[in-house]
């Protein structure tokens, strides 16, 4: 017989342990107080076993620095990559213990033109794919190739076939945020970083652990086995949906849409991950496609997913091993533990043609949407009808913007969506009328960059003063405003407001060059203006040689100056960065008009009429030079 007061002490007790062990999110330190992040290697002490395995995972290579002795691509001779609209040609090369990509141009047997730049970053583990990264003096910018491992060749870097923006591509937080660990970023910059740490690391998935670090040193020893340690998250602990918002903040890729105040790096594992953005995915009605990241979008449309209860990314996945590490028959393995018994399913195929291999099958691997030459296991597991297109980087005409994450997603959420997919990848005007169907009438930023992207002068001005009027010092309207001069022909007024913005954001390089741009318009004959431009411009080319519009811009000033031979070694340097350079070529076309050198005016004529075509002062310029 069983006392009625000890079966309630056991019950007590049951409950007691049931509470301790059921996770709430809002008591995790890294949740409720600020807390720094230490860098994967201070977990190495505690946790040896676990940080050496995951090093050598995908994400622990996620970003690490150019090595001949880990160099999978091939760097023979005959390795070119050709642009043949731009009539580029690029190569990966090492010299002296340095990777560098090579870019040239031929005409008639002759090498007319060639760059080169150092590798500074690797990005990717080298399963998939290998691009190149160069830093110069902080600012980050992607290169123009990329090993594509499965075909192991060399191509152009993905987008840059539609757009070759060959060494200017610039890489911002949004996009280092998933390839490392903790990075330090210059607001207001684009892409300049004060700090960038190599690979993903253990914090990314566990948040900032500062305050357990300093828990453990202080001899708070907790038995994770019986409660929860609240000093740092362990995702295995927290509900499902929130596990899954640990792996999307990098595995669901689309148009990110951040809350107010938020960035890229605002996310803390433990938050649900629409409290910093929502992601929008583009929907073209197609089932079969698949990006190369949308494994946790792809798997949560299986039906094991929506049947299952306990079903997550780690289910298959162990993050802290490489997947190459294991056994072949794991993964069928895991889907046994479901799927036999009296759960079986029943495998339509014959025995005889059975594999016993269930990803093959119901995982299918083929190409993605957004990266060319990559095979990759779509997450949706299911049977594979015959119907289905193999076809999978076809993209229909029919789209739909939809929210891969959470539900919170407002009207304006919305609209900013699809403005971002007008700039980010189609400048179908369609899209800007979702945009203003959606945008919130109050939110005058947003009216006034699609009035602007409308070419609607008089909404944007309206939005702009309507927004100064209630924000006098917010820097977006203030930019925007800058521009709406500028584009309306004030340039002293739009000089006024960029050096403003200079004022407050020094590191807002690009305010303070549009500063000189319109104070030079402002009063072109100015002497005085002349020098202040001259002194600005060669500042700005000192912060950034890599900008060819810093040589470009100071090499007219000095051509007004009557200083011909340093316009032109600056303009000889724009040209060194990029051969096509319209401002330049236009700029060397003056200069030997002054000159009277008429061989080299009619050389870098023909190179202009070449390189742009349509270029719409074209026949001004061929009358100017008569």
């Amino acid at each position: 017989m069983v006392r009625p007061y000890l079966l309630i002490s056991v019950l007590v007790f049951i409950t007691l342990f049931a509470m301790q062990c059921t996770v709430r999110p809002s008591q995790f330190v890294s949740l409720t107080e600020p807390v720094a992040y230490a860098g994967r290697e201070a977990c190495q002490s505690c946790h040896q076993k676990i940080y050496t395995d995951f090093v050598e995972t995908g994400m622990g290579k996620s970003l690490y620095r150019p090595d001949p002795r880990s160099a999978i691509e091939r760097f023979d001779a005959g390795q070119w990559v050709a642009d043949p609209v731009e009539n580029f040609l690029y190569r990966a090369f090492w010299e002296n213990g340095d990777m560098y990509v090579e870019e040239c141009r031929v005409a008639n047997a002759d090498t007319v033109y060639r760059r080169r730049e150092k590798v500074d970053y690797v990005v990717g583990s080298g399963h998939q794919t290998r691009s190149y990264l160069m830093e110069r003096d902080g600012w980050i910018y992607e290169m123009p190739i990329t090993w594509y491992v499965d075909k192991q060749l060399w191509d152009l870097s993905p987008g840059y076939d539609v757009n070759n923006s060959r060494f200017d591509r610039e890489i911002g937080e949004a996009c280092l945020a998933c390839h490392t660990g903790q990075i330090d970023f210059v607001a207001h910059s684009k892409n300049r970083f004060r700090a960038v740490s190599l690979g993903i690391d253990c914090e990314s998935c566990h948040g900032p652990g500062q305050a357990h670090i300093d828990a453990i040193n202080g001899g708070q020893l907790i038995d994770v086995g019986r409660e929860i340690d609240y000093t740092i998250v362990n995702p295995a602990k927290l509900p499902i949906s929130l596990q899954f918002d640990v792996c999307q903040q990098c595995h669901l890729q689309g148009i990110n849409v951040y809350e107010p105040g938020k960035s890229a790096t605002s996310f803390r594992p433990g938050e649900r991950l629409d409290q910093a953005w929502t992601v929008f995915l583009a929907d073209s009605g197609r089932q079969d496609q698949f990006g190369i990241a949308s494994h946790a979008e792809r798997l949560q449309q299986s039906r094991c997913f929506i049947a299952s209860d306990d079903l997550t990314c780690t289910t298959c996945h162990d993050p802290h091993k490489a997947v190459e590490l294991s056994k072949p028959d794991y993964y069928t393995a895991t889907c046994e533990a479901c799927h036999s018994g009296t759960k079986a399913m029943v495998c339509g195929i014959d025995e005889e043609s059975q594999t016993g291999d269930c990803v093959s099958c119901h995982m299918p691997s083929g190409g993605t949407s957004d990266i060319p030459h990559v095979s990759f296991h779509d997450h949706k597991i299911r049977v594979v009808r015959p119907s289905e297109s193999d076809n999978i980087a076809a993209v229909s005409d029919y789209l739909r913007l939809l929210p891969g994450n959470g539900t919170a997603a407002t009207d304006a959420d919305f609209g900013k969506a699809w403005r971002y997919y007008f700039e980010q990848h189609q400048a179908n005007p369609a899209y800007l009328d979702s945009a203003s169907s959606y945008a919130s009438q109050d939110d005058y930023i947003e009216q006034a960059r699609l009035a602007m992207l409308r070419q609607d002068m008089a909404a944007a001005e309206r939005a702009i003063e309507a927004g100064l009027g209630k924000s006098p010092g917010n820097t977006a309207l203030f930019f925007l405003q800058g521009e709406w001069l500028e584009a309306n022909g004030e340039p002293g007024k739009a000089a006024i407001v960029f050096e403003e913005l200079t004022r407050r954001h020094p590191d807002m390089l690009e305010a303070e060059f549009r500063h000189y741009v319109n104070l030079f318009k402002s009063a072109p004959d100015d002497h005085s203006t002349l020098a202040r431009c001259a002194a600005g411009f060669e500042s700005l080319r000192q912060r950034r040689p890599f900008d060819k519009r810093m040589h470009t811009n100071l090499a007219f000033i000095r051509i007004r100056q009557n200083q011909l031979p340093e316009a032109e070694r600056l303009l000889v340097q724009a040209l060194a960065l990029d051969p096509d350079d319209a401002k330049a070529l236009e700029n060397m076309i003056l200069l030997h008009s002054i000159r009277g050198n008429k061989i080299l005016l009619n050389q870098y004529l023909e190179r202009l009429e070449t390189a742009h075509p349509d270029h719409p002062g074209l026949t001004q310029i061929r009358d100017r030079t008569r």
